[in-house]
């Protein structure tokens, strides 16, 4: 316990003597470090498995029996309970204790052997969308698979012809889905990169301001102003970098594309949230409050930015709004950068908005270095404040 004490003593007198440095390293290196190796871990599966699931069986034919063992065996589906009735399901789903149900109804074999076309009922819990993407996904390849397997018994029992003779009768039509540039549908690569960058932006915009808020103490000039931000950018962009490659090496995420339009498409979206953050900090003249207005003015842009909901989907004044958001086209392209194998000459698009968006940015800065200027030069025999803007 004393030893403890002496260590976290020393790291607080360390901390008190060099802020900015424990400040940076926090930010750049270990909550990037960390946040990639525990969502990376958290999402190791790539998509949902053993989704619990309740059965209720009213037929108990050999047929319906053999139907509900595809279902345990599936690696998506783990049956908790075979229930005696209906109501039972939506229990379980009311406590999130199943996510998925499935009621066959009396006489199923003897109605589907007679022609009636019986119904099978699938209910999926709609409030985990993520989870009912792949059960159903899942589901209907058994279903498939069931119905394909009794039609072809009763073929071969009719007809003296060869098992492909009969599939082709069973299933005249063949279709092949095919999911490209991410086959696995693994959620881990159509989410995690994004999300691990928008957590980090949030890091780089609030360092931008503490820079900023350094400027208002200790006035520098343009050119150096610039210098700041350049070399802040560049740290930024090790950040995502280090964060991107941890799911790179230890959890089997793609990068086909080009690494130097990744660098670059990287180092220009750090620069964008770092001279937010900046500008914010130059203004207002609370540390704090600046540090607070930069992280609340990037922390919902992953949602607002279409990331997670397709802007297409969004109404239009919202969809406009959005393609005006760095995070829109960082988050959108560094996914396709990973997942599809895309040239620099294919990044003409970001490249264009980060270029347009860092220029405005570093006009406003100039803007404000000027008017600072001035006002310090016109009230420099008077009360030498630092001008509130």
């Amino acid at each position: 316990m004393l030893k403890s004490n002496k260590l976290a003593i020393a790291f607080y007198n360390f901390k008190l003597r060099h802020p900015r440095f424990v400040m940076a390293t926090l930010v750049f290196i270990i909550i990037p470090v960390v946040s990639g190796l525990a969502l990376g871990y958290e999402m190791k599966a790539d998509v949902p498995t053993s989704i619990p699931t309740v059965i209720v069986n009213h037929d108990n034919s050999d047929f319906s029996r053999k139907f509900t063992r595809f279902i345990e065996d599936s690696n998506y589906f783990d049956v908790i309970e075979y229930a005696d009735n209906d109501q039972r399901i939506k229990e379980l789903m009311d406590k999130d204790q199943a996510f998925a149900g499935i009621i066959i109804p009396e006489n199923f074999y003897s109605d589907m052997r007679l022609g009636n076309a019986p119904k099978i009922l699938t209910l999926y819990d709609g409030a985990s969308l993520s989870v009912v993407t792949t059960c159903k996904t899942a589901m209907s390849e058994i279903l498939l698979t069931t119905k394909a397997a009794y039609m072809m018994s009763i073929f071969e029992g009719k007809l003296s012809t060869v098992p492909e003779q009969v599939m082709n009768m069973v299933a005249p039509i063949s279709v092949n889905y095919k999911f490209l540039y991410n086959p696995t549908k693994s959620f881990r690569n159509y989410l995690l990169i994004g999300m691990l960058a928008s957590v980090i932006q949030v890091g780089i915009a609030m360092q931008g301001a503490e820079r900023g808020y350094e400027n208002q103490i200790g006035p520098r000039t343009y050119l150096n102003q610039i210098k700041v931000v350049s070399g802040w950018s560049a740290m930024s962009m090790f950040s995502i970098i280090l964060c991107l490659g941890i799911q790179y090496l230890f959890f089997d995420m793609p990068y086909r594309s080009t690494i130097l339009g990744g660098l670059i498409i990287t180092y220009l979206f750090a620069m964008c949230i770092l001279n937010m953050g900046y500008i914010v900090g130059n203004l207002v003249p609370d540390r704090t409050f600046a540090i607070q207005v930069a992280a609340i003015l990037v922390l919902p842009t992953s949602v607002l930015g279409g990331y997670t909901y397709p802007i297409e989907g969004m109404p239009y004044g919202y969809e406009v709004f959005a393609r005006g958001i760095p995070f829109f086209y960082y988050g959108n392209w560094i996914r396709s950068l990973c997942l599809k194998e895309l040239h620099l000459n294919d990044l003409a698009v970001p490249l264009q908005y980060f270029t347009k968006f860092i220029l405005a940015e570093l006009i406003i800065i100039l803007a404000i270095t000027l008017f600072k200027n001035w006002w310090r030069a016109k009230y420099k025999d008077g009360l030498g404040v630092t001008p509130i803007v």
